[in-house]
C-alpha cells in the first residue's frame, strides 16, 4: 500500500487525537503563515498613513465576495471528492477533480474582468470619498487581477484537501508567503535598506499580492502532480452536466452563505466607517491580531470537512461524530490560551501597528475591542467546527443559512439598534460582534443535535 492510500485509511481507522492533529497542524501552519503575512503587510501599509490602512480593510469585503463563490466549489469538490476516496471510489474522485479545475479557471477569468470593471463604481456605492475613494479603488482593482489565481488554486487545494494531504499546502503558503513579505516593502517604498524600491505606496502592496499569488499556483500544480493519488489528465476531457449539477448543487449553499456573509461585510465596514476610520482601523487591527491566535482552533475546524467526509464515504457515521466532539474538546482548549495570550500581551500586540499612544483615541477603542476578542475566540472556533462537520457530511444548507444569520439577522440588526438607541458609540459594535457569533454558535449546534438526536 502506498503511503498516500495509507494517509485515507489513517483517517478513516487512525486514532481520532492522532488524526485531527496530523490533519490539522498543517493547515494551522499554513493559515497562522497566511495571517502573518497579513499582519506584515499591514504594518507596512499603516506606515503610509492611517487612511491607506483603513482602505485595505474597507475594500476587502468586495475582494472576498468574489471568493466566496471559488470557496463554495473548493467546499462542494472537497466533500465529494473525500466521500468518494473514503468510499474507495477513486476514479470518479479524479473525474470531479478535473471538472473542478476547469470550472474555477473559468470562474476565475470571468471575476478578474468583472471586478476590475466594477471597482471604481463600488467603492463609491459603498460611500468612500476623496481621496480614500481612490486609494480604495486602486487596491481593489489590482487585487481583482489575482482573483483567476485565487480560483485556480481553491482548485488544487480541494484535491489536496480530501486527500488529507494538508502538509504540502502549508509548503505552498509559507513559500507564497515569504515571497510576498519580501516584495512589499520595495514595491511599496522608495528605499529598502539602502536599495531602491519603486515607491508605489499602496498599489504597490496590491502588486505584491498578485505575484505572490501566481507563484501560488505553479507551486501548487507542481506539488499536485508529485504527491497526489489522484490523477490530473485533461486529454479528450468534456463536461458532465451531472457531475457540474452535484457540484454547483453543494457548492451554491456555501458559496451563498460565503458570499451573503461578504456583502454583508460591505454594509458592516459602511456602518463601521460611519463612526470614522479610526473606528474601521481599530476593528481592522483587533481582527488581524486576533486571528493569528484563532489559527490553532480554525485550523482543526478546517480539517474536519476532510475527515468527516472520508469517515462518512467509508460509513462510518459514529466515528464521525466522535471525531466532532473530540475536535470541539481541542477548540476549547486552544481557545483558552489564545484568550490569555490576547488579555495578558494585549498593548504589546496592538504596539505592532501603533508606533506610539498618541493617538488616543485609535489606542483606545483598539484596546477596548481586544477584550471582546479574548471571548469572541471561543465561538469564532466553535463556528469553525461546526461548518467543517456540515461540510465533511455535505450538508452545505446548514453552512450557508449559519454564516447567512451570523451577519444578517444578528450582528447588522444588533449593530443598527446599539447605534441608534444608546450612546454606546463603536462599543456597540464590539458587543455586536460577540453576540453575533455566540448566538450562531448555538444555533449551529442546536441543528447538530437535532440532526443526531436519534443516531446517539
Amino acid at each position: 500500500m502506498t503511503e498516500k492510500k495509507s494517509n485515507i485509511q489513517f483517517i478513516t481507522n487512525g486514532n481520532i487525537n492522532k488524526v485531527i492533529f496530523r490533519i490539522s497542524i498543517p493547515l494551522m501552519i499554513s493559515n497562522l503563515i497566511k495571517t502573518l503575512y497579513g499582519i506584515t503587510d499591514g504594518i507596512y501599509v499603516a506606515q503610509l498613513s492611517s487612511e491607506d490602512y483603513a482602505a485595505t480593510s474597507f475594500t476587502w469585503p468586495i475582494n472576498f465576495l468574489f471568493i466566496a463563490i471559488g470557496l463554495g466549489i473548493n467546499v462542494a469538490a472537497t466533500s465529494i471528492m473525500s466521500q468518494l476516496l473514503g468510499g474507495k471510489k477513486n476514479e470518479e474522485a479524479k473525474v470531479y477533480a478535473r471538472h473542478t479545475l476547469v470550472l474555477t479557471a473559468i470562474l476565475g477569468i470571468i471575476f478578474s474582468i468583472v471586478g476590475y470593471a466594477i471597482s471604481p463604481y463600488i467603492v463609491r456605492w459603498m460611500g468612500a470619498e476623496g481621496s480614500f475613494a481612490y486609494k480604495s479603488q486602486i487596491f481593489l482593482a489590482i487585487n481583482s487581477i489575482g482573483l483567476i489565481f485565487d480560483l485556480i488554486f481553491f482548485g488544487y487545494q480541494a484535491i489536496l484537501n480530501a486527500q488529507g494531504l494538508t502538509r504540502p499546502i502549508t509548503v505552498i503558503s509559507i513559500i507564497s508567503s515569504l515571497v510576498n513579505v519580501i516584495l512589499d516593502p520595495f514595491f511599496i517604498f522608495d528605499n529598502v535598506l539602502g536599495l531602491p524600491g519603486l515607491n508605489l505606496g499602496l498599489a504597490g502592496a496590491a502588486y505584491a499580492t498578485v505575484i505572490s499569488k501566481v507563484l501560488l499556483v505553479i507551486i501548487a500544480i507542481r506539488v499536485l502532480n508529485k504527491e497526489s493519488e489522484i490523477d490530473i489528465e485533461f486529454k479528450n476531457f468534456k463536461f458532465n452536466p451531472k457531475i457540474i449539477r452535484n457540484l454547483f448543487s453543494l457548492g451554491i449553499p456555501a458559496s451563498l452563505g460565503s458570499s451573503g456573509e461578504a456583502i454583508g461585510f460591505i454594509f458592516l465596514n459602511g456602518f463601521i466607517q460611519s463612526y470614522g476610520t479610526t473606528t474601521l482601523a481599530a476593528f481592522s487591527m483587533g481582527n488581524r491580531l486576533s486571528d493569528i491566535t484563532n489559527q490553532a482552533s480554525m485550523g482543526v475546524g478546517m480539517a474536519l470537512t476532510s475527515i468527516i467526509g472520508q469517515n462518512i464515504g467509508a460509513r462510518k457515521e459514529k466515528r464521525a461524530r466522535d471525531i466532532f466532539k473530540r475536535a470541539n474538546i481541542i477548540i476549547t482548549i486552544f481557545s483558552l490560551i489564545a484568550a490569555i495570550i490576547l488579555l495578558v500581551f494585549k498593548d504589546q500586540l496592538l504596539s505592532i501597528f501603533i508606533k506610539d499612544k498618541s493617538d488616543i483615541d485609535l489606542w483606545s477603542q483598539a484596546s477596548e475591542y481586544m477584550y471582546y476578542s479574548a471571548v469572541i475566540t471561543f465561538f469564532m472556533g466553535y463556528f469553525s467546527a461546526i461548518t467543517g462537520y456540515f461540510q465533511g457530511v455535505g450538508n452545505t444548507k446548514y453552512t450557508m443559512y449559519l454564516s447567512l444569520g451570523r451577519l444578517w439577522i444578528f450582528r447588522i440588526p444588533i449593530i443598527l439598534v446599539l447605534k441608534n438607541l444608546t450612546n454606546l458609540g463603536s462599543t456597540g459594535i464590539w458587543i455586536a460582534m460577540l453576540l453575533s457569533n455566540s448566538l450562531t454558535v448555538l444555533c449551529g449546534f442546536l441543528i447538530y443535535l437535532k440532526e443526531n438526536r436519534h443516531k446517539e
